[in-house]
């Protein structure tokens, strides 16, 4: 850090008025002192000059895996930095930060003294467990002034994610949440088009109803839901409690669906987004399980059969299939797809890419292609290809591989 920081300092301090102008800053350091303030005042003194358009700020951690006391103590050590270098944080557009463990109001310090940001992305971090009652504490976010057009919540340690006023965000991204579900509360989100969800569910985590977590996303254009090939971690529901908030929906992916499981629960989506154009789904076969821990959520099929009987989709033009193989379940969820989806203009058949954990567990050979095959000769490829529209009045281009 000595030698970064001496780089640091003679690289902004060269960026003079007379020299030319630094618009775009993005510096990557370790949490480590002393020599935070050295850099923040740094920046500040290059921020102030008001030629930097872009200023980016990832901080990490001066320690692999580090324990919960020494992530409070980084948690004290940034905030510490924040409130001494009050002009590089005010400029301050993107903040990437990982294994803090913060006090009770300091992300609300940082958005609200952070005007500017429009990134943030927090990464193994969490808050102090309250003293009251020992239970995590809820991530809030209420800055009705803000800049925030993304954030993204990795593995941190918070029950959960409020986000009371974030009038210009348009993308979310959460991951391996450890409260109970749902995982997410929306309040004042216009503008939010974009949320990825991914998630192994835990045991104590039971499936919740998509309306019920984003009742106030309702200009959403892309869904991406990761279920990290185990328990199906969303209910299935009536499609008109989702379609205020689907009205807007164009892509769709649902991801890691474990193999077992079947597909047609996946209807209620289809049905609940008229507008959708693009639905991916990604099938995961993966013996050596390698999403699951001792506190995952048991695995079980997800019935549905309550598709309405004149529903018809007249906007679908691609449905992509990763992980496909010679099955009698997917070829008849793929002729649902097409009958109800009477626009449908592509099918996309992809196999599912090799993994190097279940290749060992079969000495290095791929799994029995007995059980999980994907078709490679063309003839059988166009066998296929007739069995899924015999019967069928569709011109949908189908291709495998």
């Amino acid at each position: 850090m000595t030698t970064y920081t001496g780089v640091v300092r003679r690289l902004l301090l060269s960026s003079s008025p007379d020299n030319r102008a630094i618009e775009r800053l993005q510096l990557s350091f370790y949490l480590a002192d002393p020599y935070l303030h050295s850099i923040g005042h740094a920046v500040g003194n290059v921020m102030e000059r008001g030629s930097t358009k872009s200023l980016q700020f990832t901080i990490w951690a001066d320690t692999h895996h580090p324990s919960y006391e020494h992530c409070v103590l980084l948690g004290q050590r940034f905030m510490s930095f924040f409130q001494a270098c009050p002009s590089a944080f005010r400029w301050l557009t993107s903040l990437i930060l990982q294994n803090l463990t913060f006090g009770d109001s300091d992300i609300s310090k940082i958005l609200n003294i952070c005007t500017k940001l429009e990134f943030l992305s927090l990464t193994y971090c969490d808050s102090v467990i309250d003293r009251v009652t020992g239970d995590d504490v809820v991530l809030t976010i209420d800055v009705p002034r803000s800049a925030l057009v993304a954030v993204e919540i990795i593995t941190c340690g918070y029950a959960g994610v409020d986000l009371i006023q974030a009038p210009k965000l348009q993308r979310l991204v959460c991951a391996n949440w450890i409260g109970v579900n749902p995982p997410l509360r929306f309040g004042n989100v216009p503008h939010l088009h974009s949320i990825t969800l991914r998630h192994a569910a835990l045991h104590w985590q039971r499936p919740f109803l998509l309306s019920h977590c984003l009742s106030n996303a309702t200009s959403l254009s892309i869904m991406y839901l990761n279920f990290a090939d185990q328990m199906i971690w969303i209910e299935p529901e009536d499609p008109k409690h989702l379609s205020p908030i689907f009205s807007h929906l164009r892509d769709v992916y649902l991801y890691n669906i474990f193999y077992e499981c079947d597909l047609n629960w996946t209807m209620f989506v289809l049905e609940a987004a008229p507008s959708l154009s693009n639905f991916y789904l990604k099938l995961s076969r993966h013996p050596c399980e390698r999403s699951r821990c001792e506190d995952s959520a048991k695995k079980v099929n997800v019935p549905w059969d309550q598709t309405s009987p004149d529903f018809k989709h007249h906007w679908l033009s691609l449905l992509e299939i990763v992980g496909f193989v010679v099955d009698e379940k997917l070829t008849k969820y793929i002729r649902l797809v097409i009958e109800l989806a009477v626009g449908l203009k592509r099918i996309r058949l992809l196999d599912q890419e090799p993994c190097a954990r279940c290749n060992a567990m079969n000495n290095g050979q791929p799994p029995s292609p007995t059980r999980w095959r994907f078709p490679v000769e063309e003839e059988e490829k166009n066998t296929i290809r007739q069995q899924l529209v015999d019967g069928l009045s569709s011109p949908v281009e189908i291709s495998i591989g």
